[in-house]
């Protein structure tokens, strides 16, 4: 048998009261677990809330992962044009166009990227429906803030790169392999 008992103080201090009224009215009746409704509804979705939590740990390990996959794929294509930016640098480009010049030809592969993981995502949000807790399987919050940190980690790996071969001594930047 569960009873139910609605107060304004604290109910953990009511416990003894309501003791003993069932006791006046059944002596027998054993009494255990008394607990708030705080606790109750704890307790009732705390698996709910370990999988929200797991999942959410996972979600942060799988932005980590694919930030640094795409610095350093990113990194690495600026890297091999190396010689490009020399020979750009040598003729007369300036570094700040030629650092412009390798940011536009990594964005139209980002934004690829970005469109596609977005798309992706929104198909599967149906397979997640039951694990989400007061969130929908299609937060515009996550679908904004997500691809916003991963376009602005492949910005930076453009950028760096970039920067620093476009800064290098032509000679330097020609010897390299």
């Amino acid at each position: 048998m569960v009873i139910v008992v609605r107060c304004n103080s604290n109910p953990l201090a009511e416990a003894e009261p309501i003791r003993r009224v069932i006791r006046s009215i059944d002596p027998a009746q054993p009494i255990a677990d008394i607990r708030t409704m705080d606790q109750v509804i704890a307790d009732t979705f705390s698996r709910q809330h370990f999988s929200t939590l797991l999942l959410a740990g996972f979600s942060a390990a799988s932005l980590l992962l694919a930030a640094i996959g795409i610095y350093g794929i990113l990194a690495y294509a600026v890297s091999e044009r190396t010689r490009e930016i020399g020979v750009r640098v040598a003729i007369g480009a300036t570094p700040a166009r030629v650092v412009s010049l390798i940011i536009r030809a990594a964005a139209p592969p980002v934004t690829a990227g970005v469109l596609l993981g977005i798309s992706g995502a929104l198909a599967f949000t149906g397979l997640l429906r039951g694990m989400l807790f007061q969130i929908s399987p299609r937060d515009p919050l996550t679908f904004v803030v997500v691809p916003a940190i991963l376009a602005l980690v492949a910005l930076m790996a453009a950028y760096l790169p970039a920067r620093r071969a476009a800064y290098l001594d032509p000679m330097v930047a020609l010897r390299t392999d």
